[in-house]
């Protein structure tokens, strides 16, 4: 048999040879060893190796037990089997074009793909090719790893999936027992565990979307709820999620019934003010699935390849993992991948979990969508050294937990949106500025957001309009918790003046920035936060700001002074090492203005822990809040009540006023 090494050496020797008929003797020789796939069958060994355009070189050789497939092995013969020439385990899309595919390389992909599944695992190198692709990908995450340098699969061309109108929205659910409308709302009240039902059909083959809007959630019950639910007319059950919180959700299902039922249920005082069951089709442009027949383990990887959606105002979805075979699961490694330019970059659907990133750039409208009602799903998704960006939402979370690593969340307007566990460590947010008060830059039903280290700031674009929403986080339930802890900030004004609202709860430790810090001060309305302490609240009065003081324990959570108090200090527990932040209502029978500030008390020592603040009274109650996380470093207590200091308040002057003044709600958070 000729070896490579002899048929190159042969044709040195030709290369001074005379052409015959105008054709050199290389030409002649490297053509007489060019045969087309469909001549191996016939093609005797001895004529190894040959060359067969488009696909490279095969050598011939003795059969074994492993039977020819049609890509890397042929049959030949006399017991001969023509093998292809490439690195051991690795696919070529060009090796599975067809002159029928028209330009679509994403069928030649495809069955690179499923001749992986059916004899891999591969490595299906994609080099630094650009792929126009018409037609979705199905991969196998067990049996292929997709690598490039730099490959672009462009879904620019890809037909948009279409839009129907939707099967059901909430104008269509009529009233029952125990459920009445309200203007487009439907509400269910409190005391009673009610079914909702309404028949419908889910004709067209493709997925539908539930999603729904709960502005209310609450009832005498142990777990206020709200279940939606789809199953057939035979009962088997096809999706649906449980809610215990206000918030948005939703979950798909498969279609194909003629016949089905949507079901609500709830024992809880509830507002819906939003349900729709849309049809979706398929708009991934990418499928993870392992199959029934795929290993359990030994899940591979993408690397090198970017996947390039057709823009803004697109339907489609970039990637989506998900499977139905139990016991079978979507996940990968993603290194170096790009997606960008869909409405929702990433899907994590049913049986999809532990995905991790490095390098991910994700770059669509939606960054990634971890759905709510999911089987088996939602086991810790990490990505580490990532971008998340360009987006309206960065993390649309419906349940899932998300780890990010020194990861940047870039220009989107909300960066979670849902439930579930985000941790975030050593992470760089930089938001737009929030113009929507209905969508704040968190928006957390249930679950923990936690920030450990970081930057977390408002772009400066806009930066003297203000940002325009009510908080940074809003804490729909008491299961939502949100930890800041070593950040550095900057720009996180609200209309409010508060950084968190609503009943859940919110942590911060050492929060730092660069000046001027546009910090918004960090009060919690909970009254067992209320470093105040329980009623009756320790209060004294005083002469001057150093006289002794006189104490006068308050029954209720405010005083009105008159002229004969000039000097109040109202005290708590001291938290040494924390800022501090404050809120009251105030007013006077006239306009004029006091001064107020944050001191630590040791005995009749006192100290301030921050600057003076001048307080603005009229004879309408107004709401005053700050904090001491503004105090320039420099200053001798750095806006941190001190070790060994017993006691912390806020002191009221009120030598500068000459009438009543009245305080309410005075409210003190360790910050």
């Amino acid at each position: 048999m000729t070896t490579r090494r002899e048929m190159v050496g042969g044709l040195a020797l030709l290369a001074g040879a005379a052409g015959v008929a105008g054709q050199p003797a290389p030409a002649r020789a490297l053509e007489s060893l060019r045969v087309a796939l469909a001549d191996l069958p016939e093609l005797p060994a001895e004529r190894s190796p040959v060359w067969v355009e488009g696909q490279g070189w095969f050598t011939a050789g003795p059969a074994d037990r492993i039977k020819p497939d049609g890509v890397l092995r042929f049959q030949g013969p006399g017991g001969q089997h023509w093998r292809r020439e490439e690195a051991p385990g690795v696919l070529r899309p060009h090796w599975f074009v067809e002159a029928a595919d028209d330009g679509d390389d994403a069928l030649a992909i495809q069955r690179a793909l499923d001749f992986a599944a059916s004899n891999g695992p591969f490595a299906l190198d994609l080099g630094a090719r650009r792929y126009m692709c018409r037609s979705r990908l199905i991969l196998d995450p067990t049996r292929v790893a997709l690598r490039g340098v730099g490959a672009v699969l462009d879904f620019s061309s890809m037909p948009a999936p279409q839009v129907l109108p939707p099967v059901v929205t909430i104008d269509t659910l009529w009233p029952d027992d125990n459920w009445n409308t309200e203007g487009k709302a439907l509400l269910h009240e409190d005391g009673r565990r009610d079914l909702l039902s309404r028949p419908l059909s889910l004709p067209e083959d493709g997925r539908y979307r539930v999603s729904f809007a709960v502005s209310q959630l609450t009832g005498t019950g142990p777990s206020p709820f709200l279940k939606v639910m789809l199953a057939g007319l035979d009962g088997r059950h096809l999706g649906g999620t449980t809610v215990t919180a206000p918030g948005r959700y939703g979950f798909e299902v498969e279609g194909g019934e003629s016949a089905a039922v949507l079901t609500l249920e709830s024992d809880a005082r509830l507002r819906l003010e939003r349900l729709e069951v849309d049809w979706q089709g398929w708009r991934e442009c990418i499928l993870v699935r392992s199959s029934a027949d795929s290993p359990q383990y030994g899940h591979k990887w993408i690397e090198g390849v970017e996947f390039a959606g057709p823009g803004k105002g697109t339907l489609l979805h970039g990637l989506r993992f998900e499977t139905a075979a139990v016991g079978r699961s979507s996940r990968l490694d993603l290194r170096g991948v790009t997606v960008q330019g869909f409405h929702t970059g990433m899907v994590f659907s049913h049986r999809s979990y532990l995905v991790r990133g490095y390098g991910l750039r994700c770059l669509s409208e939606i960054g990634m969508h971890f759905l709510g009602g999911a089987e088996d799903a939602g086991e810790l998704f990490s990505f580490y050294g990532s971008i998340i960006g360009g987006a309206r939402i960065a993390l649309l979370n419906q349940g899932a937990e998300i780890f990010l690593d020194g990861t940047s969340v870039n220009f989107v307007d909300q960066i979670m949106s849902g439930s579930g566990t985000l941790t975030m460590q050593g992470c760089h947010l930089e938001i737009n500025r929030p113009q929507q008060p209905e969508r704040p830059p968190f928006d957390v039903s249930s679950g923990t957001v936690t920030m450990n280290g970081g930057t977390f700031l408002v772009t400066g674009a806009g930066f003297d309009e203000g940002n325009q929403c009510d908080a940074i986080f809003r804490l729909r339930s008491r299961a939502a918790t949100a930890i800041m802890r070593d950040v550095t900030v900057y720009n996180l004004r609200t209309r409010s003046g508060a950084l968190a609202d609503g009943p859940g709860r919110l942590d911060t430790e050492r929060l730092r920035g660069s000046r001027p810090r546009h910090v918004a001060p960090i009060v919690q309305f909970d009254p067992a936060r209320n470093l105040l302490g329980p009623l009756p609240i320790d209060s004294r009065t005083s002469d001057s700001r150093t006289g002794a003081f006189q104490h006068h324990p308050l029954d209720r959570n405010g005083f009105k002074a008159g002229p004969a108090y000039r000097f109040v200090w109202l005290c708590g527990l001291a938290r040494p090492g924390y800022e501090v932040g404050a809120a009251f209502r105030i007013r006077g029978n006239r306009p004029g203005r006091i001064i107020a500030r944050l001191e630590a008390l040791r005995g009749e020592r006192r100290t301030a822990l921050g600057s003076d603040w001048t307080v603005e009274i009229s004879s309408e109650w107004t709401k005053f809040s700050a904090s001491t996380m503004d105090t320039h470093p420099s200053a001798a207590m750095d806006g941190r009540i001190p070790e060994g200091w017993e006691q912390v308040a806020i002191m009221f002057d009120m030598s500068g006023y000459e009438d009543a003044v009245e305080v309410q709600d005075i409210f003190l958070s360790a910050i």
